[in-house]
């Protein structure tokens, strides 16, 4: 990467062409999307891909799921559009609803912040929804990689390239920090998406690509994606072996976090537990906007296996005290 020679100008909008082709490799071997790289475009996260996606559709609100992911529905507040809550867990957003949606925002491998993978019933219906109605399905396959009891379930983009646009991230196989992403958008799509960034200089930093290129290149991710895997699945036991008497546990059987309902004073206090220890721990009610629920959202990723055990004990001490 040192003796890379950057661009002269302004990135090109659509990625390193190499970086791009690793990704498609990817995503076919991994998720089921068969996509040519000219299909891929690289994107300084999962955000940046949804707005992106925005200007290039026609009127209307989108629908996320509520609770869902917070980062999700502020983008397209900030892109002038409506939010449609979509009350979760529950069946995907119905025909009436993608009616009055130029859009709706999935994350069908492990809806977030409950856990569960979308039922093949549920894809199938989803998708005979956005036939009917035109409406959009943007999906966010964010942390499909860690799944613990089968094998990870195939995008729903795999499904119907029309009709999904797919959006990855290195955020949960590296780091956060990195702000590096991928969309795959629908045929019809991409032309205006690229227009969109051409005008807008909106691309991933070129530093940023080429170390992510080497990291794919060298096997580094799949390397920290088997060995992730491994210590998360067993750290989900931990967190719901120690929480589940307390309320009611959603998961986890993917991802680094775990999701438990509890009343609001039982919230209360474990969070000021978790706090008085040095944790702040999520709570369930952050990720609601139109509905009301409550409980602990608990992440247990970018931390060490004692810290994890202190945070649970703390928790655990709110809950019974």
């Amino acid at each position: 990467m040192a003796s890379s020679r950057p661009p002269a100008g302004y990135d090109d909008p659509r990625g390193l062409p190499e970086l791009r082709a690793l990704v498609a490799e990817r995503l076919a071997r991994l998720r089921g999307v068969d996509c040519d790289p000219d299909e891929v475009r690289i994107t300084a996260g999962t955000t940046a891909g949804l707005r992106h996606l925005l200007p290039a559709l026609p009127p209307g609100p989108v629908a996320v799921d509520d609770p869902g992911y917070r980062a999700a529905a502020a983008t397209v507040v900030l892109g002038g559009r409506g939010v449609v809550d979509v009350p979760a867990p529950g069946p995907p957003p119905s025909a009436d609803v993608l009616a009055r949606c130029a859009a709706a925002y999935l994350t069908p491998a492990h809806q977030h912040p409950f856990g569960p993978t979308m039922s093949g019933a549920d894809r199938l219906a989803v998708l005979a929804a956005s036939r009917s109605t035109g409406a959009l399905l943007v999906e966010d396959d964010y942390d499909s990689e860690f799944r613990y009891d089968v094998a990870p379930v195939p995008a729903l983009e795999s499904l119907d390239r029309d009709r999904v646009a797919y959006l990855g991230t290195a955020s949960k196989t590296v780091a956060p920090s990195m702000r590096l992403g991928w969309l795959v958008a629908p045929p019809a799509l991409v032309g205006e998406v690229d227009r969109i960034r051409r005008v807008t200089h909106d691309s991933a930093a070129w530093p940023v690509q080429r170390a992510f290129l080497a990291l794919l290149r060298d096997g580094y991710v799949d390397k920290v994606v088997r060995a992730a895997r491994r210590v998360y699945a067993e750290r989900a036991a931990r967190v719901t072996a120690a929480l589940a008497t307390h309320g009611r546990t959603h998961g986890p059987v993917a991802g680094m976090y775990a999701t438990v309902e509890l009343s609001a004073d039982a919230t209360r206090r474990a969070q000021e537990a978790a706090r008085r220890a040095g944790y702040d721990v999520p709570g369930l009610a952050d990720y609601c906007r139109s509905h009301v629920r409550h409980g602990l959202v608990v992440g247990f990723g970018g931390c060490t296996d004692e810290q994890l055990d202190a945070a649970l004990a703390a928790l655990v001490r709110g809950l019974e005290g």
